[in-house]
């Protein structure tokens, strides 16, 4: 991360807490609430909203989450050397990726499914395939779901080959954005990577302008008309997920998130900020065995046949289940992280170049 950055960094921890909350709240609402909103008795407005809600965050989720690691990414893109960053910045990436992959496959079809008897969910993803082989062969489609740890890798060697191209990079990251949401490419994973490389790209290499456009000036009033503009015009041709409302979303997150860290102690959604990792590769884990759980225990009972209990399930069980999986997550580590665990969130030569560091 460049030094220009460094005196501004609680709203990059601010941001990075609340993508990955909003991460957590879409894979709860989806598939597991989503397709339980069918037998409640009430409460199908709050459902809705629900629904509404997570569907309209798609233009922040993800294209936030990308720009500010591109942006933590750029001093190790542009001035070090392959040396000095490969193993910590691409084989350290996918290291996780492929281990966390191979462990919530155990842990969602081998110990979750087999106690549950049914799983959240039949779409395809490498945590519910049927066996290991197929596991990873999704895996290396990025059809997993800490497909994010994947792309970044990709995306870092992608931005380092590359960096004396700019422009090239970028039109093609544009093209391959607007591909993935034409659906040219066959499964959500490899239309997830091609989709989000282009706001990786915008926080390694036009971060300044991003966030100089994210200011209250009315200078800045041209290019937020322009991206308005666009994304009518995007919204009007039927074009999903459009470019220019996503990047209006990172400028208005931006801007938020250093408006409240200037009035407001952030403190805990800093520290979630800092420790997005292992909410990351745990969350899906516990939202498979807990969301399993109360819906079997909900079906057994009759629950949803009664209006007092599909009125709470339908307003408060997005928030409560984020609670309990970021929780159990964070909680989860503090236990893992310890002697021999901790190489299950660094890789190992890091671990040992990072204890020699400490003791010398």
């Amino acid at each position: 991360m460049n030094s220009t950055h460094k005196p501004d960094i609680a709203w990059i921890n601010s941001l990075k807490g609340i993508c990955i909350l909003l991460v957590v709240l879409y894979h709860i609402i989806l598939p597991g609430y989503a397709e339980m909103t069918g037998h409640l008795i009430a409460g199908w407005l709050p459902a809705k909203l629900w629904l509404a809600f997570n569907q309209y965050l798609s233009p922040l989720r993800m294209p936030a989450f990308f720009f500010v690691s591109g942006l933590l990414a750029t001093n190790g893109i542009i001035n070090r050397s392959w040396k000095q960053v490969f193993t910590s910045r691409v084989v350290n990436l996918f290291y996780l990726y492929f281990l966390w992959g191979i462990i919530q496959w155990l842990m969602i079809r081998g110990v979750s499914s087999e106690i549950m008897g049914e799983q959240l969910s039949k779409n395809t993803n490498a945590a519910w395939a049927d066996t290991p082989l197929e596991s990873v062969k999704l895996m290396l489609l990025a059809m997993s779901s800490s497909w994010y740890l994947y792309a970044l890798g990709l995306f870092f060697i992608f931005a380092k080959l590359l960096r004396e191209q700019k422009f090239a990079m970028m039109t093609i990251a544009v093209g391959l954005n607007y591909a993935a949401v034409m659906k040219l490419f066959p499964g959500w994973g490899p239309q997830s990577v091609a989709q989000y490389l282009v706001f990786f790209l915008l926080g390694t290499f036009y971060s300044s302008l991003v966030l100089r456009w994210s200011e209250w000036h009315r200078d800045n009033l041209v290019p937020w008309a322009a991206l308005a503009v666009l994304s009518l015009i995007h919204a009007t041709l039927g074009i999903a997920h459009s470019l220019f409302l996503c990047v209006m979303a990172i400028l208005l997150s931006v801007a938020a998130c250093r408006t409240l860290n200037r009035y407001f102690s952030l403190c805990w959604l800093n520290w979630l900020g800092r420790n997005t990792l292992q909410i990351y590769v745990l969350h899906r884990i516990f939202i498979e065995f807990f969301g399993m759980s109360s819906i079997l225990f909900a079906e057994h009972h009759h629950l949803f046949a009664s209006k007092a209990f599909s009125m709470l399930w339908a307003v408060g069980y997005p928030v409560a289940m984020m609670a309990l999986c970021a929780g159990c997550s964070v909680g989860g580590w503090s236990l893992l992280n310890r002697g021999i665990g901790k190489n299950l969130f660094i890789f190992p030569s890091l671990l040992r170049r990072s204890l020699t560091v400490e003791r010398g």
